[in-house]
């Protein structure tokens, strides 16, 4: 019996030192990577570990992170990462209920009831990502603009694709998202209803290098985005989209993707609201909408491609300019 007690002291011994060890790795090298970056990238009050023995609860207190070329800047009143000491590949990050995200024309207010992500890496050296997943619900947009948006639900996810070299799965679900009221008032003359049902996508992303703990360093790039399914219903109008675009030997995209949108004469009304297109233009537009449904074979349904070529970007018979950079040619 006695023996047994010293088995039991000795293991709890052993595995408290395991804690204090991976407690202040972790809290050391948190520490020095913030010290490693430019001047006003990064700042914090506090970087804590707690949670012994069974978790690595690590603490970041008034975080701020910045890139002061841009003038964009994220702050929040801390960051919280949890891991179970037994399985320290699977992280869970969360957020309190409010950031505040600093641009170069506004100030936006991120409230939410439930902000957190969970990542999975591969329990190797290279720590390469394995799924990650992110979470959001009540989430209300607050710009000193004089704009608001708000997102009953959303979820995130990339998960690695293990069929393709550097092959990621992607997924998005926003529902129940409610615009700003003053765009909605912009809309008032059409039968929309005040809420977005859906925003959903599912696709695949294949980048330049794998998404693990030297991506700092190699920066991947996009090599092709493949959408299987997107959709967007908001009442009568639904959109829908599917295709793909690779990088070509430039870096810009080449592909093309079919669009599909159901209710195409609310679609004015909208780039007015937006402020793309001028009241007295928007005539003109759907009038030029009409002939591109027409040629699909049912007005009610305006079926498109947008296709990116030789360097530019067309959405059927309408040149849009220069088609998008998928990659800097840098080697990312």
């Amino acid at each position: 019996m006695r023996a047994l007690v010293w088995i039991v002291l000795a293991a709890a011994a052993a595995w408290t030192g395991y804690w204090w060890v991976g407690a202040s790795q972790i809290e050391s090298g948190v520490k020095a990577w913030m010290a490693q970056q430019p001047p006003g990238v990064v700042s914090a009050s506090a970087v804590e570990v707690h949670g012994i023995p069974n978790r690595f609860d690590l603490t970041v207190s008034d975080l701020v992170l910045a890139d002061p070329a841009q003038g964009v800047q994220v702050t929040s009143p801390f960051l919280q990462v949890y891991a179970m000491t037994w399985k320290p590949w699977h992280v869970i990050a969360a957020l309190p209920s409010r950031q505040v995200i600093t641009l170069p024309d506004q100030q936006v207010t991120v409230g939410s009831d439930n902000l957190r992500a969970s990542v999975q890496v591969h329990p190797s050296t290279a720590l390469a990502l394995n799924e990650l997943v992110g979470e959001a619900a009540e989430v209300k947009l607050t710009s000193d603009a004089g704009w608001s948006l708000g997102i009953k639900t959303a979820t995130i996810s990339m998960a690695e694709d293990v069929t393709r070299t550097n092959s990621y799965r992607l997924g998005l679900r926003v529902a129940e998202i409610a615009p700003d009221a003053a765009f909605l008032h912009a809309l008032a003359a059409t039968d929309l209803p005040d809420l977005v049902d859906e925003v959903f996508l599912d696709g695949h992303a294949v980048l330049t290098a794998p998404l693990d703990r030297n991506a700092a360093q190699a920066k991947p790039g996009l090599m092709a985005l493949e959408i299987a399914e997107t959709r967007v219903s908001w009442g009568a109008l639904k959109f829908s989209a599917k295709g793909a675009l690779t990088a070509g030997p430039d870096g810009l995209a080449e592909g093309e993707i079919a669009l599909r949108v159901e209710g195409w004469k609310r679609l004015p009304p909208i780039l007015v609201a937006l402020g793309l297109v001028k009241p007295d233009v928007a005539p003109t537009v759907e009038r030029m909408l009409a002939i591109v449904a027409q040629q699909g074979g049912d007005l009610a349904v305006l079926q498109i491609k947008l296709i990116c070529k030789n360097g530019g970007m067309v959405l059927g018979p309408l040149p849009l300019g220069p088609a998008p950079r998928m990659r800097n040619m840098g080697g990312a």
